[in-house]
């Protein structure tokens, strides 16, 4: 992590004005970020810019986290009481210098679905298992964290866990709709509900759909035009004066106990219902950190923070335990608060840390100030955060990129309006083994040709009975010789992909007219062999001896050419017929014949 703002803080063993250079982060460094930019906190230049930018953050927090807590199905002061530890954990041990860590949509929609199984109903119960929640998933990010699992947040694909929130984003909506118009709404699954809020349009509530569509604007309009004015707590302002004026018939959020939480383990579980909650944890960790990590990536584009999945792990398990212990919900990184505080001017942590300080005072002295605040202004709210993550377009770009994927992240928030979170994750998770298994028990296999300008090997795109002639960047096939590029590791689940392609090969060429005298393997992806894939090289091997043809292998990795020597193979085919360079393998294999334009021993140069 870096200590301070980027284009203020120069490299460790940099001197100011010289050309930077990127140094590796210390122990401590990486595992507690506070003890290395806090004794080199500017207060005189920082502490006022951070302060102004905890300020400004808060009038959107603490609006967003009493909506998210209604999200998450329990009373909005539980929004609140999870803040000011998670930040302040966050803080210590977070590699971002900016990013804001607090009750978030995604978070607050599985703590629900997990919660509500299990609390039959009872509001108490669902109180006190949604901070269980939290502690659990607490102690999944810490145990990920200390046994370095970083590597899972590539795990599941891009485009599944877009349509895992885009899904999410409009259940959220929909289920918001209930409180933006007043009325009571049935269904077991997201077009259920959107159903029965159609149905009953003439029995919406007029005030309230008056007071929670034009905060709705407000806050559009706010955003879009005016953007340094607070448009979530301007709304709250205003639509709790028209309430305390007006005294509408309206529903009003429950009253905020005044004063600061307790502190302390949740009571009343039995071990069992512990377990559940552990496994439900991972599930909130997974979503929570997938959001989180994207959001942490983003923030670091602009501050250049390395960051460390394992450190992110560990300090989001602290933040989520310190909610936890402090009753409130699970939390993760926010994209919306962290753009806030970006823009706000905020130099450090510090901002977190001075955030929790509002919070705290906000439970201790403002909380009578909400008895006037209707629900459909937190509808409102709510609604408004989750409208940019419910943007199909997000979507629709892994069509141009990729149709599978656009395939799978659209059944992904499919899964998620039909059924719920929970099984979505699944299906999404299971869809990403499935399509990774695919990938690599099938993948390319490329037939390369020689650019007579450049001397290069390019992809000629393999086209069974295409033997000759050019493409359209000028490679053509070489004579006599079949150049084979096979893009993965070779083991058990395609070694045998791989020995039908290359026989493959040859009969095509061999139905041409053309069977080569040399098969040249390009081995520059195949990294890794396993015993299976030995079998299949020493498979491809004697069938091409069948008919005359022999195997040179080119850009060999020292792991797989091991495997190849242990199993025998490479004997067989001749450790002189190993070379560096796929040029260097024709060149060696191809005789000099004047009048043609072929690479040989006095043509080819080597790279």
């Amino acid at each position: 992590m870096n200590n301070g703002p980027a284009d203020t803080q120069p490299a460790a063993g940099q001197q100011a004005g010289t050309r930077p250079v990127p140094t590796a982060a210390s122990t401590l460094e990486r595992w507690l970020p506070i003890a290395v930019w806090l004794p080199k906190y500017r207060w005189g230049a920082w502490f006022p810019a951070d302060l102004i930018a905890a300020i400004s953050v808060a009038a959107l927090l603490i609006p967003e986290s009493m909506g998210y807590a209604t999200v998450a199905g329990v009373p909005v002061q539980i929004g609140l009481y999870c803040a000011p530890l998670a930040l302040i954990g966050y803080a210590l041990l977070g590699g971002s210098r900016i990013l804001v860590f607090a009750a978030a949509g995604s978070v607050a929609a599985v703590s629900a679905g997990v919660v509500g199984g299990l609390s039959g109903g009872d509001a108490k119960t669902a109180i006190t298992l949604t901070a269980a929640l939290a502690l659990a998933t607490g102690v999944v990010f810490l145990v990920a964290g200390l046994v370095k699992m970083g590597w899972i947040v590539n795990f599941i694909s891009r485009a599944v866990m877009a349509g895992f929130i885009t899904g999410m984003a409009i259940q959220i909506i929909v289920g918001q709709l209930h409180g933006l118009f007043g009325i009571e709404v049935s269904g077991d699954d997201t077009f259920a509900k959107l159903w029965s809020v159609v149905t009953q349009i003439g029995s919406w509530n007029l005030t309230a759909t008056v007071i929670g569509v034009g905060s709705l604007v407000l806050i559009f309009a706010l955003g879009r035009f005016i953007p340094k004015v607070p448009a979530a707590l301007t709304a709250v302002i205003l639509a709790s004066l028209i309430v305390a004026a007006l005294d509408p018939d309206i529903d009003l959020v429950a009253k905020i106990p005044q004063g600061l939480p307790s502190f302390g383990l949740p009571t009343g579980i039995d071990a069992s219902t512990w377990l559940t909650v552990l496994l439900g944890g991972a599930v909130v960790a997974l979503v929570g950190f997938s959001e989180g990590w994207g959001a942490a990536k983003t923030v670091a584009k602009k501050t250049h923070d390395q960051l460390n999945p394992n450190q992110e792990f560990i300090a989001s398990g602290v933040g989520n335990i310190g909610a936890g212990l402090m009753g409130g919900m699970a939390v993760g990184g926010s994209l919306s608060k962290s753009s806030a505080a970006l823009a706000s001017g905020a130099k450090t942590q510090m901002t977190n840390i001075l955030l929790a300080g509002v919070v705290l005072l906000t439970l201790a002295l403002l909380a009578p100030a909400f008895q006037w605040l209707p629900e459909t202004v937190l509808a409102a709210i709510v609604i408004m955060a989750m409208s940019g993550s419910a943007d199909p377009r997000k979507l629709m770009k892994f069509w141009r990129l990729n149709r599978i994927d656009f395939v799978f992240g659209v059944i992904t928030a499919i899964v998620v309006l039909g059924f719920d979170l929970l099984p979505a994750m699944i299906t999404g998770i299971v869809l990403s083994i499935v399509y990774l298994v695919f990938r690599v028990s099938f993948p390319a296999v490329e037939e390369l040709g020689w650019v007579e300008e450049s001397g290069d090997f390019i992809s000629l795109g393999w086209r069974i009975g295409r033997r000759h002639g050019a493409d359209d960047r000028g490679a053509t096939r070489v004579a006599g010789v079949s150049v084979l590029r096979f893009a993965s590791p070779i083991f058990f689940s395609n070694a045998g992909a791989f020995e039908e392609q290359g026989k493959e090969m040859l009969i095509a060429a061999a139905a041409a007219g053309a069977l080569p005298h040399t098969l040249v393997i390009d081995c520059e992806e195949v990294f890794y062999i396993d015993t299976t894939g030995t079998q299949a090289v020493a498979a491809l091997h004697e069938y091409a001896a069948r008919y005359d043809v022999g195997i040179a292998l080119a850009r060999l990795h020292i792991h797989a050419r091991k495997a190849l020597q242990i199993a025998g193979v490479l004997e067989q085919i001749g450790e002189q017929n190993v070379y560096d360079t796929v040029r260097n393998a024709v060149q060696a294999v191809t005789p000099p014949t004047s009048g043609e334009s072929e690479p040989h021993s006095g043509s080819v140069v080597s790279s």
